[in-house]
């Protein structure tokens, strides 16, 4: 598997901007998340390029059922998770877990296209020990920045002399 997109030239054309494909697939590799995308068959059909995830793993489960790819005792969860997001009952279901002695937040989000149909369940996987942490140290209470704390009202925009005017 080679580590570019098939189309290295090419690029997205979104409202807010555009974007090489090579590019797209470079932040998906630097977000500190893991993303799943399971479409509306309920087939898992994409994963981010992550470089600690098992890609071998992933990339034998790909458009396979979503309902495959998990332990017996927790697909009534995943079907339970689908039906809400699909049915419109929610927009987002989240499970915060303990994974490798870390705490763990995985969110569940409908995806939907302008007019509301369901497309599909992305899933963002995301170790937030450390965010556990910066509250646990109050660090939230005032700011910091470069593990230094700063003083109410100052921010790091302003710090960085980016002040909204």
């Amino acid at each position: 598997m080679t580590d570019i997109p098939f189309q290295a030239d090419s690029f997205v054309q979104f409202t807010t901007g555009r974007v090489r494909l090579e590019d797209i697939h470079a932040i998906f590799k630097a977000m500190p998340y893991e993303l799943d995308y399971v479409n509306a068959d309920d087939q898992y059909i994409w994963y981010s390029p992550n470089p600690w995830r098992d890609d071998d793993r992933l990339q034998q489960r790909l458009t396979h059922s979503v309902l495959g790819c998990h332990p017996q005792r927790v697909v009534p969860m995943v079907k339970k998770v689908i039906s809400l997001l699909r049915s419109g009952e929610k927009d987002m279901v989240e499970s915060p877990q303990v994974m490798n002695g870390h705490r763990t937040l995985i969110r569940y989000y409908a995806i939907r296209n302008t007019v509301g149909d369901y497309l599909g369940t992305l899933q963002v996987t995301e170790d937030v020990e450390h965010i556990c942490q910066l509250g646990e140290q109050h660090a939230f209470e005032h700011g910091i920045v470069e593990g230094v704390p700063v003083a109410d009202g100052i921010t790091t925009a302003s710090i960085n002399g980016h002040q909204d005017k």
